[in-house]
């Protein structure tokens, strides 16, 4: 009775001790729960503050409707107008307010340069326009607007004005004008510099080294010995030798 007594108390114990075990690892997967979500919402309260700080909120949304009226623009020919609640993107080039391109592909006033949009909300707690298709705009810490990462800083300048479809000729023949004045100056000047180069090649003549020179004196020395000798004898040094009677020569 004795062994049975002790066989019960240590299956008692080792039953007690995988309790405890799994208690154990139970906490353990708990506290790793509940680090990886304390650091994922520290990470979204620190993005979500430093989104904050860089953007202008208001104190309601017609404070925020107020404050965003008039033009925007950017160094990448684009701007945005808001006028109550349109809105308004324009780009400026590949349009018809593009010379080159309206003349390339032809002008008309329907052109996909100009797209307008109407404000969905003024959500004036996070500084922000949603808009009913285009991208959101958000607002910066000066009140400039930002488009897909794009700033467009607000201005008082006017808008350009697009070209005149009526006077596109006007436009197209002084384009040309211009382009082949700088064609012609460019010709002038590459003829210029190639009768430059030809003349500049007639006149060198090639330097003769030491050697060379005193050689060439040499022969003309000899020829000049050669004519001397030859008018004493009475013979032109250019003739043969004529050999005498009675030789084999």
């Amino acid at each position: 009775m004795a062994n049975k007594g002790m066989s019960q108390d240590r299956r008692d114990a080792m039953r007690w001790a995988e309790e405890w075990r799994i208690k154990q690892r139970n906490k353990r997967i708990l506290y790793i729960v509940l680090g990886v979500v304390a650091v994922a919402v520290l990470a979204a309260v620190i993005s979500y503050v430093s989104v904050m700080v860089s953007r202008t909120t208001y104190g309601s949304a017609e404070e925020m409707r107020a404050a965003l009226q008039g033009r925007y623009e950017t160094d990448y020919a684009e701007d945005i107008v808001i006028e109550d609640e349109k809105v308004t993107l324009t780009y400026y080039n590949q349009s018809h307010y593009d010379l080159e391109y309206a003349e390339t592909y032809g002008y008309s006033e329907y052109e996909d340069s100009v797209y307008e949009d109407e404000v969905v909300e003024w959500d004036y707690r996070h500084g922000q326009v949603k808009l009913k298709w285009m991208d959101t705009l958000k607002v910066d810490k000066k009140g400039n607007l930002i488009y897909y990462n794009q700033v467009f800083e607000k201005t008082d300048n006017p808008p350009p004005t697009p070209l005149d479809p009526s006077e596109l000729s006007i436009y197209k023949k002084a384009y040309e004008d211009a382009r082949n004045a700088e064609g012609a100056a460019a010709a002038e000047g590459s003829a210029e510099t190639e009768t430059d180069a030809a003349a500049e090649a007639g006149s060198e003549t090639p330097e003769l080294t030491e050697e060379e020179q005193a050689a060439q004196e040499a022969v003309q020395e000899s020829q000049l010995e050669t004519q001397a000798a030859a008018s004493e004898a009475g013979v032109d040094a250019g003739a043969e030798a004529v050999p005498e009677e009675g030789t084999n020569e």
